[in-house]
């Protein structure tokens, strides 16, 4: 029963590359040459990067639009800037001149992703749904005395229920006028 699971093996000879074949030369893997500390300074520069931007976002564009933002675009967006601005110090760092063609490169990233998060921030102020007032101008307020001061009032007027001396003052202040 085995014997039909296994396939015959054949031997064939490998063909040995010639003498004169150059070998392929595998490329080095690329070595970091700067400080050992350097990794986290990038590091710690992205988380404070993040900080920042989500504290400086929510206080210039308001922390009521913010509120109103899904929270893709919010992370989306400041983990772009964040990325933009920490290649852009590696690119500060990394050349001789401070300024060169890679800052340009992030320094433009960073000024696209921030234009898009005030237009996403304004898109969201014009499109929010207005408060509704609490009170309408069309509303009326009908006050409806309880049925025990009409009762009061009618004995008053007629005088049931009074004193004769309290009855005595009310025909006089009623004669009077």
């Amino acid at each position: 029963m085995n014997e039909r699971l296994e396939e015959p093996r054949t031997e064939e000879a490998l063909p040995e590359p010639a003498s004169n074949a150059v070998p392929e030369e595998t490329a080095p893997a690329p070595v970091w040459e700067g400080p050992s500390w350097l990794r986290m300074a990038y590091a710690l520069e992205f988380l404070l990067a993040l900080i920042t931007i989500f504290t400086v976002w929510s206080e210039v564009g308001g922390q009521g639009h913010m509120d109103l933002l899904p929270w893709y675009i919010k992370l989306g967006c400041s983990l772009s800037l964040a990325w933009c601005s920490v290649r852009f110090t590696a690119a500060i760092v990394e050349h001789q001149k401070a300024w060169n063609q890679h800052t340009a490169v992030w320094f433009i990233g960073m000024i696209v992703v921030a234009i898009a998060m005030g237009g996403i921030t304004y898109y969201y102020h014009l499109h929010e749904v207005p408060d509704e007032p609490d009170s309408e101008d069309n509303t009326s307020t009908s006050i409806i005395r309880p049925e025990w001061r009409r009762t009061m009032a009618w004995n008053f007027e007629l005088g049931v229920g009074m004193s004769a001396d309290a009855a005595r003052r009310s025909a006089c202040a009623t004669s009077r006028d």
